[in-house]
């Protein structure tokens, strides 16, 4: 993961501190109970917020494949074959490689929210478990 995407999850992290949200304990677990069934709503909403944005991009993404690629094939000054463009042009092309990034950056906000509505969860596991044992 470069940098710059791993800024985006290290935001992502501090705007929700899942580890110390999924945290409990024999004099939380009353309240963290209550809790997590809101929790678990709010971040697999979040989930689908963002993969429905991802999808939303990936759209557009092969619209905006399909122009350049129209650009490539008619209006550039080479005359380029359709291997040429698909090989050399469109994996080159500015935008193309600006709406990849924009992808990306979008992919980590997808991969986040559903890490944390899976572990929340499992937290009701967790803490179903923990009660049977006290």
């Amino acid at each position: 993961m470069n940098k710059e995407l791993e800024k985006i999850f290290e935001k992502l992290k501090e705007e929700h501190p899942i580890d110390d949200l999924v945290k409990f304990n024999e004099l939380t677990i009353q309240n963290e109970i209550q809790k997590n069934d809101g929790l678990i709503v709010k971040y697999r909403d979040l989930y689908h917020k963002a993969l429905s944005e991802m999808d939303r991009l990936t759209d557009l993404s092969e619209k905006l494949s399909g122009k350049r690629y129209e650009y490539y094939k008619f209006d550039d000054e080479k005359a380029w074959s359709k291997a040429e463009i698909e090989k050399y042009c469109l994996p080159s092309d500015e935008k193309m490689i600006l709406m990849k990034n924009i992808i990306r950056k979008q992919e980590i906000r997808v991969r986040f929210f559903e890490m944390a509505f899976k572990a929340f969860e499992g937290r009701k596991w967790s803490m179903k478990m923990f009660l049977e044992t006290l």
